[in-house]
């Protein structure tokens, strides 16, 4: 008789805890998660808006390529484009805005294979690729990050 008052006891316990963890009228089950994707929207639009201010910037800055690369940093002011490094000379950048905008080194001693390229930026625009014009295979390929 005592071992079955004792289970009786421990299954009343147990849907107990049981009704407790899934809410007494179903609307506080729902309020769990709804409350979380609720804090979990409101702490994205500051990441998103601190994200959106990046792109907004375009191209301009200084990058540092991440690979190995002869340009040491990429400075783009505008349709103003200065390298540093063991490729170091002024430039040009063209068509900002569009799909494909490209970048034309005019340097002294020009590096057949990084003379004009196309850039493109990550969504975030935390990083930018120039695919430089090459064979018909393809040219060389830097990644950059700002620095």
């Amino acid at each position: 008789m005592r071992k079955a008052l004792t289970a009786a006891a421990l299954l009343g316990l147990g849907a107990l805890l049981l009704s407790g963890c899934s809410g007494s009228d179903g609307d506080d089950g729902a309020k769990g998660p709804a409350a979380s994707k609720a804090a979990s929207k409101a702490s994205q639009p500051a990441e998103r808006s601190s994200q959106a201010a990046a792109p907004e910037q375009g191209f301009d800055g200084t990058w540092r390529p991440i690979n190995d690369s002869p340009v040491e940093t990429l400075k783009i002011t505008g349709e103003k484009v200065v390298t540093t490094g063991e490729l170091a000379c002024p430039g040009s950048l063209e068509g900002v805005g569009t799909d494909k905008p490209r970048i034309t080194l005019d340097c002294a001693k020009p590096d057949p294979a990084r003379t004009k390229g196309t850039l493109k930026m990550k969504s975030d625009g935390s990083a930018v690729v120039i695919e430089w014009d090459g064979p018909e295979w393809g040219g060389m390929i830097d990644s950059l990050r700002r620095a």
